[in-house]
C-alpha cells in the first residue's frame, strides 16, 4: 500500500450561500486517506515479488532465513563476496488457461534482489544453506576472534 503525506493545504472555495466551507479541506483530506487505504494492485499489475528475511545471531554464527514460496533450489542463487552476502532469484508467474479471467490477483512475481553486508568476511567454508518447505536458511560461521563469550563483570565499589 502507498502511504503519501496528506495536502498541506486545499483551497477552500465558497459554497453556493457564498461562505467558505471550512470541512471541504477534512473532506479531501479524508478522500485521499480512504483512496490510498484501498488502492489495491488492479488485475495484471501485482506488486513485484520481494523475499522476507529474518536475521538473527548467536555467539558463533549469523543465521538469514529468506522466505521463497514456489521457488526451487535451481531458482535462487546465493552468492559472498567480500563480507557482502547477495541473494537473486526469480519467481515466475503461474498462468496455465490463457481463457481463464482473473478476479483478484493478488500473489506476486518476479526478479528479486537482496544484499547484506556481514559484519565479517566469511570463509569459503563458513557458509552452509538448507532449503525446506519455501524457506532458505543460510548460516555463516563466525571468525574464532568475533564468537563472543560472556564472562561476569564486577561492579566495583565507589568511595
Amino acid at each position: 500500500m502507498r502511504i503519501a503525506p496528506l495536502a498541506p493545504f486545499r483551497s477552500q472555495t465558497p459554497g453556493q450561500n457564498g461562505f467558505q466551507d471550512p470541512f471541504s479541506s477534512l473532506r479531501g483530506d479524508l478522500g485521499d486517506i480512504w483512496q490510498q487505504f484501498f488502492d489495491f494492485p488492479r488485475q495484471g499489475e501485482p506488486a513485484a515479488f520481494a523475499a522476507n528475511l529474518d536475521v538473527s545471531e548467536t555467539s558463533k554464527e549469523v543465521i538469514i532465513k529468506a522466505d521463497l514460496p514456489g521457488l526451487t533450489e535451481d531458482q535462487i542463487d546465493l552468492e559472498v563476496a567480500g563480507d557482502m552476502l547477495s541473494l537473486k532469484g526469480e519467481r515466475s508467474e503461474e498462468r496455465t488457461d490463457e481463457s481463464e479471467s482473473r478476479r483478484i490477483v493478488e500473489r506476486s512475481w518476479g526478479r528479486f534482489e537482496r544484499s547484506l553486508r556481514l559484519p565479517f568476511t566469511p570463509g569459503e567454508k563458513d557458509v552452509s544453506t538448507s532449503f525446506a518447505n519455501g524457506v532458505l536458511t543460510i548460516s555463516v560461521r563466525k571468525p574464532k576472534s568475533l564468537e563472543t563469550a560472556r564472562r561476569k563483570i564486577l561492579i566495583g565499589k565507589s568511595g
